[in-house]
């Protein structure tokens, strides 16, 4: 039994090193760092093209931006349609499945790269993308997407492997956490490129980066690979956060997430006030916007939860 333990133990060790090494394989830089340097230091953009310029109708760029005079790296940066409010384009369901991943997983097991919302200059984008346009009245801004570009990574087909899941316990591990992560969200884009695995031979992390087509949004023909549960089994300690999810904490935590104010010509980020329309995703009264998700998107997420749930207590998904 002794021998069992240790055996379990110095196994259990190598996984988390893996996924440690895939951290700084992937996202080499901290991510509490990053989510600071995001959300709050100064923005230069220094250079940006269309990410994929052969896509029909692409509107990301893919830009080397400099936080706080730091050198720059390379993020990804999506702008918002004037009133934040489209389809294929609602910046605020990006933030809502980065903070709903935070109640589902430790930072080095992260299956969305750090991400942010920044008012930016309308001059600064319209130098890389002529047509934008400001989001909202009063301020010639832009509300963008500004979300870290993961490093050493490679676009496949699918990135859910069978056989892998099988023979690779840190990549199910991952892939598990994915599965958990579109299936409470409702993911409903699982075209090729929108999903991403590691270069790492043993235990590649996997990622998805793309959250425009989730929650509440309208059936599509994107491609809805990730929308159920495509795995049979799950790691216990991420089944033990599932079942501990609430509705009271998914409203606490989702139902207002980001807010700024008028001032002076510009939107400043300010801290959140009290949700007083919680019928609306974008609240926008006297200067003062405010993102979350709606009462009814936060009950859809508590029913997939309870869907979940459900799944593994009647051994349709098992625990290990």
């Amino acid at each position: 039994m002794h021998a069992v333990r240790r055996l379990t133990i110095a196994l259990l060790a190598l996984a988390i090193a893996g996924a440690a090494a895939a951290q700084d394989l992937n996202i080499p830089i901290p991510v509490a760092e990053l989510e600071r340097m995001l959300v709050t230091e100064p923005l230069q953009i220094v250079s940006a093209e269309i990410s994929r310029p052969k896509a029909k109708g692409d509107i990301t760029l893919k830009a080397e931006v400099s936080f706080g005079g730091r050198p720059p790296f390379r993020v990804k940066l999506r702008k918002s349609e004037p009133g934040a409010e489209s389809f294929n384009n609602v910046p605020r369901y990006d933030i809502a499945a980065y903070e709903l991943q935070r109640l589902l997983m430790d930072p080095a097991e992260y299956v969305m790269p750090p991400t942010a919302l920044r008012m930016i200059p309308l001059a600064d984008f319209q130098r890389y993308s002529p047509d934008v346009k400001p989001t909202f009245k009063g301020a010639d801004e832009v509300l963008g997407v500004v979300q870290y570009w993961l490093q050493e990574i490679k676009v496949v087909a699918d990135v859910y492997d069978p056989a892998r899941f099988e023979a690779d316990p840190v990549y199910a591990r991952h892939i598990g956490q994915l599965n958990v992560f579109t299936f409470l969200i409702e993911h409903r884009d699982s075209n090729v490129g929108n999903f991403l695995i590691s270069k790492a031979e043993q235990g590649p992390r996997v990622f998805s980066i793309d959250h425009g087509v989730a929650f509440a949004s309208l059936d599509s023909d994107r491609g809805t690979a990730w929308l159920d549960m495509r795995v049979n089994r799950l790691p216990k300690d991420t089944i033990a956060r599932v079942r501990a999810l609430t509705k009271d904490e998914l409203t606490a935590r989702l139902s207002a997430f980001a807010q700024w104010e008028l001032r002076g010509g510009h939107y400043v980020a300010v801290p959140l006030t009290e949700n007083k329309w919680p019928s609306r995703g974008v609240r926008i009264k006297d200067g003062v916007v405010q993102m979350g998700l709606t009462r009814a998107e936060i009950a859809a997420i508590d029913r997939q939860v309870k869907r979940l749930v459900h799944q593994i207590d009647f051994g349709t998904i098992k625990a290990y």
